[in-house]
């Protein structure tokens, strides 16, 4: 029955599709704003307005999708930019935005200390809105936002997110827009931190990397270079492991990568346009707590604003430039669709 026949038979819309706005009241999370989503496919997800619209939870039917951290949900006043700190509030969830200036390790640059993975991830929105559209007679939500990453003497950049999700259909987009506010030419950095965890993440689970050339991130990663593609038992002395990948584009110059659990038969799969996210890491952390698979694109290296400018994969916008980046999430439902992404068209 399509969605027009359909309405005569709820009293609101709400009993198809919801879209609401929501605050945490507890702990650390206290204060959060959120938008919750559920569609009628069975998927569920969270957009978190008070930390650069991030995705922390998505969930399909009631089984979990990505990988939420010992913190949880924490406020962004909680957020210590000082080398490491991060970590301190890194929710990681199913998705974590890292950027405007500085994508990766912490490091030093030109006199200034820059943390892990920038201040986006920990900074809320504004110009917020949330609202539901038809398309083709089908109700879709479409979120929107924007994210300020400023300072006075220094860059000023903006991301502007628009995240949708229709009616019955198993994905979402993600269309961000980097524009360079400030009038100096600017170095610009991006990592979606895309985190798989249990239970779609077992050690039965298998993990689709369409890779032409694979680097590990250091020596450790050097060791299991080997077995990047294989998901192990967790491990409490586990040490985490990354690796770069050259993804082997479509037609289309996009790329989709995927984890799926043949037991549940149930994965999650992620559409990426390479032609501005031209890099993408791997992280492969089997720890006991901390058992998590990252798939991330970026738009560089990361390990450092100099070893980025170095190596020639810093970007850069000019003033008044914009930048767009497009992914797709959409999750599998046995193994003939985790099949079908493998086919590259």
């Amino acid at each position: 029955m399509k969605y027009q026949e359909e309405k005569k038979y709820v009293g609101h819309r709400d009993q198809l599709m919801k879209v609401k706005r929501i605050k945490m009241q507890e702990g650390r999370a206290d204060g959060v704003e959120m938008i919750d989503v559920q569609n009628r496919s069975g998927m569920h997800f969270d957009v978190n307005v008070s930390r650069g619209m991030d995705i922390p939870y998505l969930d399909f039917c009631g089984e979990n999708v990505g990988f939420i951290s010992p913190c949880g949900i924490v406020a962004p006043e909680y957020f210590d930019d000082k080398e490491l700190g991060f970590l301190k509030s890194f929710t990681a969830g199913f998705l974590t935005t890292c950027g405007l200036k500085v994508a990766g390790a912490p490091c030093e640059y030109e006199g200034t200390s820059y943390g892990l993975h920038g201040n986006l991830s920990h900074t809320p929105a504004e110009d917020v809105s949330c609202r539901m559209e038809e398309n083709d007679g089908a109700p879709c939500a479409v979120i929107r936002g924007t994210v300020r990453d400023a300072v006075i003497f220094g860059d000023k950049m903006s991301l502007e997110r628009e995240i949708r999700c229709s009616y019955k259909e198993r994905k979402f987009t993600l269309h961000d827009k980097v524009t360079n506010e400030g009038y100096k030419k600017a170095r610009q950095m991006i990592l979606y931190h895309c985190n798989i965890g249990y239970p779609v993440l077992t050690p039965d689970s298998e993990i689709y990397i369409p890779a032409l050339e694979t680097k590990p991130r250091n020596a450790h990663a050097q060791e299991g270079l080997d077995t990047w593609m294989k998901v192990q038992e967790a491990d409490p002395d586990y040490e985490e492991m990354c690796y770069y990948h050259k993804l082997k584009p479509d037609e289309n110059n996009c790329s989709s990568v995927a984890v799926y659990n043949p037991e549940l038969e149930l994965g999650i799969a992620i559409e990426v346009d390479l032609s501005t996210l031209d890099h993408f890491v791997q992280w492969k952390m089997m720890g006991a707590g901390d058992y998590v698979m990252g798939l991330e694109p970026g738009n560089s290296t990361i390990d450092g604003i100099e070893d980025a400018v170095r190596n020639g994969s810093m970007k850069y916008l000019e003033p008044g430039e914009s930048r767009e980046y497009r992914l797709t999430f959409r999750i599998l439902r046995g193994r003939e669709e985790y099949e079908q992404i493998k086919v590259t068209k």
